[in-house]
């Protein structure tokens, strides 16, 4: 009995050393400005965390600055990094000094296929980085505007159908804008036709009922503390990974009929299936790690298009002041509302380039990157234990 109290209390003792007296009076991060402690076990989630991460950051970067602590579960101590001339040096400088984190490295991996460009580091990312790059060349991106455009007036007729329909007193524009840009990135990136806009899309279902889980920052810290509860049977985790396999699937589908094609597409699969196969076997992409580019670009390619469009829309219907102004210069510059635009036409509309300039400041669709350190560093004077930074 005396060994059972004697362990029960050193492990008392270490959990509260561990959790409390270090991070918050011995830590050499205490010293960066940031909000008080708030709560012995949820961190600051009981408070500002629990909100959008995006709103969250800005009112403490006003607050306290571009290098804030605070604290997360378990009074784990982190870093909100806003400074433009900190980003540079951890996104840009020194980039693969600070590898990417991840809340759930494996559910990420499940989400992106494991071995693609956006979870890869050191040299699998130079590699594949360098490989791609030619892919999405300026000259490649611009040949896709007419695809952009023919699905901008696609989106017009389903709107002016829907508004002519006097049965409908309103129109949810989140329901179609996710397909419209699926299928977008199926031309654009595959030369392939989805078709969500006009037929239940298995793939346009998987990212909605991936998308649409919208779990809390605290939650999904949780289920990397206790992965078991991802193995629970219950319909919220078995959609999901239902999902992966349905996106999984597609993406194998893709590169399959791509590599058996006897023609040479310009779409952003084609490209990098042929510039891939021009390299000795050494520096290719491997299967996988092909499956895993096309399931990042069927997320990133519409998923955050999409969210940036919505939002977009939404200010120019809370502000209709700039929505007229923007109205009138597109009026001017086309006034045949069934007019294709070139790419040197859009050009010329320069409000609307502020337009989503100022929508992707205020709501970026990906509001935050996180950065592990392989070393101590020095941050604007602050030592920062390599341990600690995330």
């Amino acid at each position: 009995m005396h060994y059972y109290l004697v362990a029960f209390v050193a492990f008392i003792s270490y959990a509260l050393y561990k959790y409390y007296i270090y991070p918050l009076y011995l830590s050499p991060l205490r010293k960066i400005p940031g909000p008080p402690p708030d709560n012995f076990i949820l961190g600051h989630y009981a408070t500002f965390l629990n909100k959008e991460l995006g709103e969250a950051s800005a009112r403490l970067t006003k607050q306290y600055g571009g290098l804030i602590r605070y604290h997360g579960l378990f009074n784990q101590p982190h870093l909100l990094i806003a400074d433009p001339e900190l980003v540079q040096k951890i996104m840009i400088n020194r980039s693969y000094d600070y590898p990417k984190y991840f809340i759930d490295k494996r559910i990420a991996r499940e989400f992106l296929g494991g071995d693609g460009i956006l979870l890869a580091e050191g040299d699998s990312h130079k590699r594949q980085r360098k490989m791609m790059n030619p892919s999405f060349a300026f000259a490649n991106v611009k040949e896709m505007v007419p695809t952009f455009v023919q699905a901008g007036h696609k989106l017009k007729d389903i709107w002016m159908k829907q508004i002519g329909n006097n049965k409908e007193e309103r129109i949810t524009i989140t329901t179609v804008i996710p397909k419209i840009t699926l299928d977008v990135i199926g031309l654009v990136g595959f030369n392939y036709e989805f078709n969500s806009t006009t037929s239940e899309s298995e793939l346009a279902h998987a990212y909605k009922a991936l998308v649409g889980r919208n779990t809390s920052f605290l939650f999904r810290t949780v289920e990397s503390f206790f992965p078991f509860i991802r193995k629970l049977p219950i319909p919220y985790y078995t959609d999901f990974y239902d999902s992966i396999k349905t996106i999984k699937k597609v993406s194998e589908k893709l590169i399959s009929e791509q590599k058996n094609s006897t023609i040479q597409g310009k779409d952003l699969l084609s490209l990098l299936v042929q510039s891939n196969e021009k390299l000795p076997v050494d520096e290719q992409l491997t299967h996988n790690e092909l499956i895993s580019q096309v399931m990042i670009l069927l997320l990133a390619g519409h998923e955050t298009t999409s969210t940036a469009l919505s939002w977009a829309l939404y200010f120019l219907a809370k502000n209709p002041d700039v929505q007229d102004r923007l109205r009138k210069e597109v009026v001017e510059l086309f006034t045949d509302r069934d007019h294709f635009p070139t790419f040197d036409e859009i050009e010329q509309l320069k409000y609307l380039e502020c337009v989503f300039k100022e929508t992707l400041r205020i709501v970026p669709p990906v509001p935050g990157l996180f950065r592990t350190n392989l070393n101590d560093e020095i941050l604007n004077g602050y030592v920062i234990p390599k341990v600690f930074f995330k």
